[in-house]
């Protein structure tokens, strides 16, 4: 089971004790996929790369050089983390892609990696922390609520200053595909084939329910509306404190999730609309200690342009 801070009771119980035991401490207790701004100026004395990763080109860029976390560097993730050369709306990056971004910002497989995101931009880190897992980076965390909840809890800001030492070694990454799963398989389970599979579709409601407004305005033509049959609707947010942008505790995520009809020992797949929040349920899912998930990065892009069967409920 992965290992996480929270915002609640025990992690305060828990930085207590650390500061009673000192930074050495601290430093121990950070090898987690979720970190807090309270734990991030101790980990800043061991320069981890930590990294602006927001999605948004050149705006995001403008945004990090006027307020940025000290020591910070920015990733393009818009240009330079998506797959140009695919069909998809928002593809995977392939191995030389990714290996390329990370050396232009002089990060390594075995670096301490701290990812974090402008105000309200869980998907630009949520999709970067699945990539840079998939591909073999160690020891890659968030910074729970991103700039938004660093800034609102009084933790300092500097202007953003662009990476500009040499580039990293990285000789090689491990192959993503055991963490996705291909259209093929949402088909067998589409049909009935899959008893042991449950599909979490991240969506919106009215997405979900045949009434995607994006897709009734003419955006994504060819793509169909519905749902694959069978997969349960759980919109991304529901775990996403709106006031401070933090995820909810553990207890809470796997609370929902249960009211939901989530049964840990399935094979679980995330899906969304063009494979982005996805990756937020993805992050969500550890939290509260799920393993083995997988994403099916295609998502209602890909499924809806196919042949596999859907239920659109807005048909009656």
């Amino acid at each position: 089971m992965t290992k996480i801070a929270t915002k609640g009771g025990m992690q305060k119980l828990i930085l207590n004790l650390l500061k009673a035991l000192g930074s050495k401490a601290i430093m121990m207790y950070l090898f987690i996929s979720i970190v807090t701004a309270v734990c991030l100026n101790p980990y800043q004395n061991k320069e981890p790369k930590i990294i602006d990763c927001t999605m948004g080109g050149e705006s995001a860029h403008q945004e990090f050089l006027k307020k940025s976390i000290p020591t910070a560097v920015f990733l393009d993730t818009s240009r330079h983390l998506f797959d140009t050369g695919s069909d998809g709306l928002h593809p995977y990056p392939t191995k030389e892609q990714v290996i390329t971004a990370m050396q232009n910002i002089g990060v390594t497989l075995d670096d301490k990696i701290v990812l974090y995101s402008q105000s309200g931009k869980h998907m630009s880190t949520a999709r970067v922390y699945h990539i840079l897992k998939a591909y073999g980076f160690h020891d890659v965390t968030v910074l729970d609520g991103g700039l938004h909840k660093y800034i609102q809890d009084g933790h300092p800001t500097v202007p953003g200053v662009d990476y500009s030492g040499p580039p990293s070694v990285i000789e090689d990454l491990a192959d993503p595909s055991p963490y996705m799963i291909d259209m093929d398989e949402i088909i067998e389970f589409a049909h009935g084939n899959r008893p042991n599979m449950q599909i979490i579709d991240s969506r919106d409601i009215e997405s979900y329910y045949g009434k995607d407004p994006g897709l009734l305005a003419g955006y994504l033509p060819g793509v169909k509306q519905g749902h694959v049959p069978g997969s349960i609707n759980i919109p991304y947010y529901h775990f996403i404190d709106p006031v401070d942008q933090t995820f909810l505790e553990p207890l809470e995520i796997e609370q929902i999730l249960v009211s939901y009809g989530i049964d840990k020992t399935k094979d679980i797949v995330l899906m969304c609309r063009t494979g982005n929040t996805s990756k937020i349920l993805y992050l969500i899912l550890e939290i509260a200690g799920y393993s083995d998930v997988k994403l099916y990065d295609g998502s209602w892009y890909e499924y809806g342009a196919g042949n596999g069967p859907v239920h659109n409920p807005s048909l009656g």
